[in-house]
């Protein structure tokens, strides 16, 4: 097939006809093998000279393969007579004005041409230029006789600028890819310095109104962003790079203002004030400032800010927040109209129009660049305090002004227009808020608790006006900073006038107008500040009432259970006198079914914590015992529905779908998954706290008298996982939370519930074998097991120690030789 020429360009044409897509990959690699044989540089030639343009422009692209694989095959000779071909047609292709394509095609293999044989055609520019004016091809040595490039760019028509243009932009990207340190590329950059002088005048005289047109102005700012890319990658420090195209800079500075060339304009002066500010002077930025103090620009932002985020309009955006950034140190410290003005603009672009990511696009790139303001001006004011004093209150104020615009732009929209988002949308928005949080806590370190009485006052407000949206931004805002004073009071005068206000008996009252959103923003509050209760203990009481109250409220329900859990983890110590209490509030609970499992992980861990810090062991063993048998329920559940599952939904909860619920998940597993997820929550909030120093001799000698209520349950604790695991033996999950549960007890240094007796830790391990499910977190669990038995001494455990040993041997014996040898090596 290959000395057929016919047979290839039928091939060919078949690329652009209807065919099944298994025809069409056929096709393509028949025709990606022909282009590696050596006969395709003839075949190419032939298909150049074909009529038809999909076979022209396959010719062209078999020579830039050709080049880039195998231009070490050609013979200077066989190179120049390819030059000649190549411009021969580039020539014949303009000529015809019959397909750009195949024109842009023939521009890419002349500018391979130059990169693999860049001594050959050294002046590749003024040649270019020669033949596109005298309408024919020579040889690179015939420039000798020719008049020089100015002279011969003024017989130029705008159409052979484009051509030439083509071909420029082509090596500059093209030369940007490569590495110009290996050996095969040395002297391509000499050779590229040593035609920038023509480069500039090529493309000067495109951006010249008396000598161009729209078109070729457009492919010049063009090649000038491929310049930038090619000296950026090359060498950032080269002068002989970036010196030369300062007029062309502020030719395109000019051309913003035309309606037809903005779009090129605008994304180049992006690029450069974002990434290339090596190339612009302090005339650019005048010149930019200037603009930016123009009718023009004037018109543009108000566009913007009044909704149009059209592309054009979002680059207008980007690039005044670009030119802002570049410059923002002098811009914060600079009193002059001018300056005030464009900070006042970029704070604008924080209040633009419609909802931040669905309308909205500048929102977040603006708040980008008010983050980075908010981290300078930070680094500014505690790097030289003296000098700081005359213009941080006026940079300050900007900064302040964003806030209150971005927490005011975060607000949700209504429910029925936010879930008709994609999810990527939806995704993004919360990001866009999280955003708005660490601008927050960055302007926190500038401002102090005046920005927490701030949000503070706003939350009050917009409870007072019943502005539920504002209510939620406001609340949400407000517990991003409990951060920035968790560990101070200095908040904790505004933080008493919102938890001491009517908001959580507004929320507990039911008023159906309130959006879920807001109510569980608002109850998230009390668990974002748990040390402000911890500081305040009089408070304790009330808060916990009301989430006691509210839990069992779909709406609130997990914002008012993560509370229970951190409030009642971080103030044990408080309320140890309440375990009773709110193990029956639980009871009522459990009895209304008004829990998912999600929700009743998270308080039965809280009230574990409150069980925890008793300090009596009787009556802490019996608030366990209680805890442990709503588990114990929910296990013996899970094996009824096992036994008789009737096809009623999950058990879980009355109305709402549980969010742990997995698809085809059967109601029994899902209810013995949740016993356990409960049992290792129980574990957790059982274990001491961390800041607790535990004498460990009076430890180890209270562990030789065994009490009997404990023991019974560490028993419980162990049948139920048992009675699970033998139920659902082929879950992995299950084996996950057993592990878990065993874990809990591995750290404590005192007895307890979860402080299992090791002989039967040891006996429940060993009785594993390899058709356990994830049998292998049971061996890390195993290994957890060894290093806590330290805790008591290892005197008397070496019968414990050799079973488990011999467990681990017989696993690894029981593997095929090849998992064995792996599972050693780890």
């Amino acid at each position: 097939m290959a000395e057929d020429p016919a047979e290839v360009e039928r091939l060919i044409l078949s690329l652009y006809q209807p065919n099944p897509p298994e025809v069409i990959a056929q096709t393509q690699a028949t025709l990606s093998r022909l282009q590696g044989t050596p006969e395709a540089w003839g075949l190419a030639r032939i298909l150049l000279e074909k009529p038809d343009q999909q076979v022209k422009f396959f010719g062209a692209l078999t020579i830039v393969i050709k080049l880039n694989n195998e231009s070490s095959s050609l013979s200077p000779e066989d190179a120049s007579e390819l030059l000649l071909l190549l411009i021969n047609h580039y020539l014949d292709t303009l000529r015809s004005r019959s397909s750009p394509l195949v024109a842009r095609k023939l521009a890419s293999a002349l500018a391979t041409f130059f990169i693999n044989f860049h001594q050959l055609w050294s002046r590749f520019i003024r040649h270019l230029i020669f033949c596109l004016v005298s309408g024919q091809s020579c040889l690179p040595n015939a420039l000798d006789e020719v008049p020089d490039t100015v002279s011969l760019m003024e017989r130029m028509e705008p159409s052979q600028a484009q051509a030439a243009l083509w071909v420029l932009t082509n090596v500059f990207d093209e030369v940007a890819k490569i590495n110009l340190n290996s050996v095969q590329n040395i002297g391509i950059y000499g050779s590229i310095l040593e035609n920038s002088s023509d480069a500039v005048a090529l493309m000067s005289r495109s951006m010249s109104p008396q000598t161009t047109t729209e078109e070729a102005h457009e492919d010049a700012i063009r090649c000038l962003q491929s310049w930038v890319w090619f000296a950026q990658k090359s060498s950032s420090k080269d002068t002989r790079l970036s010196e030369p195209i300062g007029p062309l800079i502020t030719a395109v500075i000019t051309s913003l203002t035309v309606d037809e060339l903005y779009s090129v304009s605008v994304e180049l002066m992006v690029d450069l004030l974002s990434n290339c500010l090596m190339f612009l002077s302090d005339t650019h930025f005048a010149n930019l400032a200037q603009l930016f103090d123009s009718p023009w620009s004037q018109g543009r932002y108000e566009k913007l800010v009044q909704g149009d985020f059209e592309f054009d309009s979002l680059q207008y955006g980007l690039l005044l927040l670009a030119f802002g950034e570049a410059k923002i140190e002098r811009f914060m410290q600079s009193d002059d109209s001018r300056s005030q003005k464009l900070l006042s603009n970029l704070c604008g672009l924080l209040a633009a129009r419609g909802y931040v990511i669905e309308e909205d696009r500048i929102f977040v790139p603006a708040l980008e660049f008010w983050l980075t303001y908010a981290e300078t001006l930070t680094d500014l004011t505690y790097s030289d305090e003296e000098s700081t004093g005359t213009w941080v209150p006026r940079a300050r104020s900007h900064l302040l002004q964003a806030v209150s615009n971005a927490w005011q732009k975060i607000t949700y929209p209504p429910a029925e227009e936010f879930h008709s988002w994609d999810s990527n949308e939806r995704i993004s928005f919360h990001e866009a808020r999280k955003d708005v949080v660490d601008l927050l806590q960055s302007v926190f370190t500038l401002v102090g608790p005046q920005l927490v009485s701030t949000f503070a006052d706003l939350v009050l407000k917009a409870l007072s006006d019943s502005s539920w949206p504002q209510l939620e931004a406001a609340a949400f805002c407000l517990g991003g900073l409990a951060d920035c004073i968790s560990e101070t009071n200095r908040g904790d005068d505004a933080l008493s006038v919102v938890f001491k206000s009517s908001l959580f008996a507004i929320l507990r009252s039911g008023q159906s107008e309130i959006p879920p959103k807001v109510q569980q923003t608002c109850v998230s509050l009390i668990a974002r500040y748990t040390e402000y209760f911890e500081r305040n203990v009089s408070e304790l009481h009330p808060v916990l009432n009301f989430i006691f109250g509210v839990v069992g409220e779909h709406a609130m329900a997990n914002a008012a259970a993560k509370s229970i859990h951190r409030l009642c983890g971080s103030c044990r110590g408080y309320l140890h006198t309440e375990a009773n209490s709110f193990l029956n509030e639980y009871q009522s609970l459990v009895s209304g079914r008004r829990l998912d499992c999600g929700a009743s992980e998270k308080v039965v861990g809280g009230i574990a914590s409150v069980i925890q810090a008793m300090p009596d062991s009787n009556p802490k063993y019996s608030a366990c015992g209680r805890l442990l048998e709503f588990v114990q329920t929910d296990v013996q559940r899970s094996l009824d529905l096992l036994r008789s599952y009737d096809g009623s939904p999950m058990p879980c909860c009355a109305v709402y779908t549980c969010s742990y619920a997995a698809p085809d998940e059967s109601p029994a597993l899902h209810t013995a998954l949740k016993s356990l997820r409960c049992l290792a929550s129980i574990g957790k909030g059982l274990q001491a706290p961390a800041e607790l120093s535990v004498d460990l001799e009076s430890s180890r000698a209270s562990t030789l008298v065994v009490d009997p209520h404990l023991a019974q349950l560490q028993g419980s604790i162990m049948s139920m996982i048992s009675q699970i695991q033998e139920a659902f033996n082929t879950s992995g999950e299950v084996v996950e939370l057993i592990c878990s549960v065993l874990r809990s007890g591995f750290s404590e240094s005192e007895p307890g519930p979860f402080v299992l007796p090791p002989q039967s830790v040891a006996q429940y391990l060993t009785n594993q074998n390899l058709q356990t499910p994830r049998v292998g977190l049971l061996v890390k669990t195993a290994c957890s097991f060894v290093s806590s038995l330290e805790h008591d001494g290892l005197d008397n455990q070496q019968d414990m120690l050799n079973s488990v040993l011999l467990w681990v041997i017989g696993l690894l014996k029981q593997l095929p030789s090849r998992f064995r040898d792996l599972a050693f090596r780890t």
